[in-house]
């Protein structure tokens, strides 16, 4: 489950609009891996059921550097719970199940702690659960310093680590690319992107 972060400061039309192409988007990358598309609940929340922890974690990453393409203003809030889902679940549209793993993850994407994290997480294993979210803290500490005008050459630089290539792109050269990587933290960040899928799997 997510929900946008402070959603009533942003334009109602604009917000809906680009979190509705974001989780079209997602739901096409992510067809074969989600066993109910994920659905915009309300305005602001959206939620959907997955086939593993795995996908759970590659979505997350989808969803972040996906917003670094499109460039909203708007940051999500996350839930990914493994819990029992005792309905049916419905593969056309996240509605009409129902379950103590929905309910909980509903009551943590509610939660409205002045310190809650963005991204959170409860799966079977307590101390999992507790390093995986220690990971996403660290990880969000580098997110939440990247500003909107760096976007495009941030995702560049996480998808291609050729410092020349990237200044092309970007009409800079490799030395400039080199201490923008620096200072971005962007191996930091595929560092631990790398290193969370490896652990969860």
């Amino acid at each position: 489950m997510g929900d946008v972060v402070n959603s009533s400061d942003y334009d109602g039309e604009l917000l809906s609009k680009g979190l509705k192409e974001l989780v079209e988007s997602t739901n096409k990358k992510f067809s074969k891996d989600i066993l109910s598309p994920l659905t915009i609940t309300l305005g602001d929340e959206f939620q959907g059921v997955l086939n593993s922890v795995s996908t759970g974690i590659d979505l997350l990453f989808h969803l972040e550097e996906e917003l670094l393409i499109t460039e909203p203003d708007f940051k999500l809030h996350y839930v990914l719970l493994l819990g029992e889902i005792e309905t049916e679940i419905n593969p056309d549209i996240a509605y009409e199940m129902m379950g103590k793993g929905l309910t909980e993850a509903r009551k943590m994407l509610s939660s409205k702690k002045r310190n809650r994290k963005r991204f959170r997480f409860k799966l079977q294993n307590k101390e999992q659960t507790e390093q995986l979210s220690n990971l996403f803290e660290v990880l969000d500490t580098i997110i939440l310093n990247w500003k909107k005008e760096d976007y495009p050459l941030i995702l560049d630089m996480i998808n291609n680590d050729n410092n020349s290539e990237v200044g092309d792109l970007h009409d800079k050269n490799r030395d400039q690319i080199w201490k923008r990587r620096k200072t971005l933290m962007i191996n930091e960040y595929n560092l631990l992107k790398d290193f969370i899928k490896t652990y969860i799997k």
